[in-house]
């Protein structure tokens, strides 16, 4: 396929290829804000709507198929309807789909994550990965008495009010390297929440602010691979963390939302080998429906229902049963085959690597990070190391790279974090990373760039 050579011409490609979807489009901002449920959806011209997917493949209304890698924002850990989770949610429907009374999905669901979870010994479940971060927020406050939630400039924690601060690094605002300022993502947060935000720097001035704020902290929440950039985070750089928040006495929160379960059975705690005081989880533990977790020590969750108040959490659809038994269905597949983590990282090395090297000889300024079966593609002349230097990235270049990638048969949103599923084959892995090469050099081309 030849690659338009300017964004005109890319947009008017990826409108004639999805005509049906301009259509939908129209009818969706005529009830829906924005037409859009959720903004990470956003594309240009107009996002794609889906008719269905399989396996690593997604299909939009308009016939075309793409390698689907972004795999409902990591989700979809064994792909598109795998048979294990169709037949437990199939199962389930016939007993019934939301009941308001307890049942015993929610033991073995929880049973499951305590036994494959290294700080897991209690375990509350809702209904996404906000709420989780939601939920931990105020199961660390009730701990400790305290108010103030410290989190790490470009680190994302959902979009309630208590998280949604400096995802984004925005050179007006920021701040300096040793002391970010808070900023907020959204209107209607309201200013007073800025008071019980501690905004950390990715370097060691991180340490140091921890011990001077200890007596006023009830927690530090951080992701072990940042979100935005697909950014691990060192190992070495989790051990100094844990150490300082122990040495303070203020609780540490892993947010696994995205890395749990993706990493292994035991998430990035089991990769770094670093067990924190609790834990934040959603996407893959739902087989692809609706849900969060948070799991917490033993000590802790009796310390917060003790108290005089006690501790309120509720949740019409928090452990729904066809949500758990889907749930249930993944933990006990990947339990069963624990070679998945090995193959997918393999294969995600096979990408990363395979992009980097020939980047490298080409001599361009792009470069993909991330680790296991995570990946993102970034347009720098820089390396992508920490949240800052994102703003070094060719953003508007970027911007059009996964219209191009669209155009050629390979879905990643708009915001460029990425995955590999259990279904992606290898020659689906070959054909992404093919792409890959194709498109960066059109995309670099069409800005005289290379």
């Amino acid at each position: 396929m030849e690659q338009p050579k300017t964004q005109e011409a890319l947009l008017e490609a990826l409108r004639q290829q999805t005509p049906k979807s301009g259509l939908l489009w129209k009818e969706s901002q005529d009830v829906i804000p924005g037409g859009l449920l959720s903004g990470a959806r956003k594309f240009k011209p107009y996002p794609f709507f889906t008719e269905r997917g399989q396996g690593a493949y997604i299909w939009d209304v308009d016939g075309n198929r793409y390698i689907d890698c972004c795999i409902a924002y990591g989700v979809l850990f064994l792909g598109h309807r795998p048979p294990v989770v169709i037949e437990a949610i199939e199962k389930q429907l016939k007993q019934g789909v939301v009941y308001g009374t307890p049942h015993s999905l929610e033991i073995e669901f929880a049973e499951s994550l305590i036994e494959y979870i290294p700080c897991a010994e209690r375990v509350l479940v809702c209904n996404s990965g906000t709420e989780a971060t939601m939920q931990a927020a105020r199961v660390m406050r009730a701990f400790t008495g305290k108010t103030k939630i410290a989190k790490f400039e470009g680190a994302y924690h959902g979009w309630h009010d208590y998280a949604s601060w400096s995802v984004y690094i925005r050179p007006d605002e920021m701040g300096t390297p040793e002391r970010p300022n808070p900023t907020p993502e959204s209107a209607g947060i309201p200013e007073e929440i800025k008071d019980t935000i501690l905004m950390l720097p990715f370097n060691d001035s991180a340490f140091k602010m921890i011990e001077e704020h200890a007596s006023e902290l009830a927690g530090v929440m951080i992701e072990p691979v940042f979100g935005g950039g697909t950014i691990p985070v060192s190992k070495e750089f989790l051990q100094k963390l844990r150490a300082v928040t122990k040495r303070a006495g203020v609780p540490l929160m892993f947010d696994e939302v995205i890395t749990g379960f993706r990493m292994g059975l035991g998430g990035a705690q089991e990769y770094f080998g670093i067990k924190p005081d609790l834990a934040t989880y959603g996407k893959v533990i739902g087989g692809g429906l609706p849900i969060g977790a948070v799991a917490v020590s033993q000590e802790m969750m009796k310390t917060v229902l003790s108290g005089d108040l006690g501790l309120t959490i509720a949740g019409t659809f928090s452990g729904n049963p066809l949500t758990l038994a889907a749930g249930n269905a993944v933990l006990k597949y990947l339990k069963a085959n624990p070679q998945i983590y090995k193959d997918l990282a393999k294969k995600g090395d096979r990408l990363r690597n395979g992009f980097n090297e020939y980047a490298k000889q080409k001599g361009w300024p792009a470069s993909m990070t991330g680790v296991g079966s995570m990946f993102q593609i970034h347009l720098s002349k820089s390396a992508i190391i920490e949240p800052r230097d994102m703003l070094k990235r060719l953003d508007t270049p970027l911007a059009d790279l996964q219209l191009y990638l669209r155009l050629n048969g390979v879905f990643i949103p708009w915001i460029h974090l990425a995955f590999i599923s259990a279904a992606h084959s290898d020659a689906d892995v070959e054909e992404v990373l093919r792409v890959h090469k194709v498109t960066v050099e059109a995309c670099l081309a069409a800005y005289n760039l290379i």
